[in-house]
């Protein structure tokens, strides 16, 4: 998907060099589930 507003964890450590080791593991659990829920919402708008 091709947008500025849904982006997955790996699009955005690759747009952000500067997060750290110690950042990146307080941010993956918190982003990751933020995508499936994002993900899980448009699923329902379509169905």
């Amino acid at each position: 998907m091709n947008t500025n507003y849904y982006k997955t964890w790996e699009q955005y450590k690759a747009e952000h060099p500067e997060i750290d080791e110690k950042q990146e593991k307080a941010m993956a659990g918190k982003m990751q589930s933020y995508e499936e829920m994002m993900f899980s919402f448009i699923m329902f708008l379509l169905v």
